[in-house]
């Protein structure tokens, strides 16, 4: 059977410093709270752009056709 995610190692396969590992294993809320702010910044980012794209759609030039006359 494989280590089960506690005890004394149980956050060093993040590869973080001791004293790092140790604030994680006393209040490992932080490391909560972090993951879900970058999903937040992430995903906030991500609808920023696809607002971006949508909205700017109907001003995009056609593309020029080659034999086409003008």
């Amino acid at each position: 059977m494989g280590q089960a995610f506690s005890g004394p190692n149980a956050f060093k396969f993040f590869g973080f410093t001791q004293a790092a590992t140790q604030v994680l294993q006393r209040s490992p809320l932080l490391l909560v709270v972090l993951v879900v702010v970058l999903i937040a910044c992430t995903s906030l980012g991500l609808l920023a752009w696809y607002i971006h794209y949508v909205t700017n759609i109907p001003y995009r030039k056609p593309k020029e056709v080659k034999g086409a006359k003008k």
